[in-house]
């Protein structure tokens, strides 16, 4: 499943280029290549070996290893990971809001995940 990640973001590249370029133009793309600094270049390696190949690896092996129907109710927790990352590193604010939203989403992933548990548990016992 990896390779095939891989190699379907390489087939982007193309398109993507295009676009580039004709809604940019080529000037545009060559001096946001030169002037990119260290830090932008981290922020691309990490989206690329960070985000990209090592999630699409656990997701893969998860996948491999569980039914798609027990994990993929866990990857409503990524925007949860994203807002309590940008907070914490990047000092963003966290309101209320936001608190809720994502308390409501894990009550959500409990309730999709555990109350199944429990009503087999139950009806085992009965």
């Amino acid at each position: 499943m990896l390779a095939f990640v891989v190699w379907s973001s390489a087939f982007a590249i193309a398109p993507l280029l295009l676009m580039s370029l004709a809604l940019e133009g080529a000037g545009a793309d060559w001096q946001a290549l030169l002037s990119a600094g260290g830090d932008a270049w981290a922020a691309v390696a990490w989206q690329v070996l960070g985000n990209a190949l090592f999630g699409f690896a656990v997701w893969s092996w998860l996948l491999a290893r569980y039914d798609a129907a027990i994990v993929t109710p866990y990857a409503l927790l990524v925007p949860i990971f994203g807002m309590g990352s940008s907070a914490l590193f990047l000092g963003e604010p966290l309101p209320a809001w936001k608190l809720y939203a994502a308390a409501m989403v894990i009550g959500g992933i409990v309730l999709i995940t555990l109350v199944p548990v429990w009503r087999n548990q139950r009806s085992r016992g009965a």
